[in-house]
């Protein structure tokens, strides 16, 4: 590797050392490590569903129930799904892993009941 690196090479007129050195005042460096963290972020778009969740990788992921029928980006990191959020106007909103049993209890606005009893009267 060291011989690489001091070989000059044609295609960039000078060795790969030298053009590194040279070329050190363009460097940018991060904004912050949240920011180098953010640009690791896997993004996926999915539709949330009417009991406010969605799938990643087969698995169900619960979401705050504004997002009901809404396409989202969310955006996580493959090896810490814990860190997942839906990312809206700028803002994060996490999302977490389903608790089924917590998710069939949970009480939703989806419009006005409807009253089975009655369904079968003609009045």
């Amino acid at each position: 590797m060291r011989t690489y690196n001091t070989t000059f090479h044609t295609g960039i007129q000078s060795t790969p050392m030298e053009r590194y050195h040279n070329t050190m005042d363009g460097v940018r460096l991060p904004e912050s490590t949240q920011w180098l963290d953010d640009c690791f972020f896997n993004r996926v778009k999915r539709k949330v569903r009417k009991d406010a969740t969605v799938s990643i990788d087969r698995v169900s992921y619960d979401v705050p129930m504004q997002f009901i029928s809404a396409t989202v980006e969310i955006r996580y990191l493959p090896d810490d799904m814990s860190s997942a959020f839906i990312l809206f106007d700028g803002q994060k909103f996490p999302i977490r892993q389903t608790d089924k049993n917590e998710n069939c209890r949970t009480k939703r606005n989806n419009g006005p009941a409807i009253d089975y009893a009655k369904a079968g009267d003609s009045e």
